[in-house]
């Protein structure tokens, strides 16, 4: 899996599933981070629309480099 941000929307993403040649919809980060499952262990790509990715112009697309670290929650209640 691949994240794909908006050349000319900085601040765009769509996920790039290069195995299977799909693509999501356009997200902001906050939506994607939302598929993430409750304990963080996991995730859920379904939550997506997800097209051909013959569907976009990869010129208006740059790939990510991210790392993605485990997250702790502490309830501070």
């Amino acid at each position: 899996m691949k994240l794909l941000e908006a050349v000319k929307l900085p601040g765009l993403y769509r996920l790039w599933n290069n195995e299977e040649k799909e693509v999501t919809e356009a997200l902001f980060f906050g939506e994607i981070s939302k598929s993430i499952v409750d304990d963080g262990s996991d995730w859920d790509p379904g939550i997506f629309e997800w097209f051909h990715e013959g569907y976009i112009n990869f010129a208006d697309w740059q790939e990510m480099k991210v790392q993605i670290l485990p997250m702790v929650i502490n309830d501070q209640g």
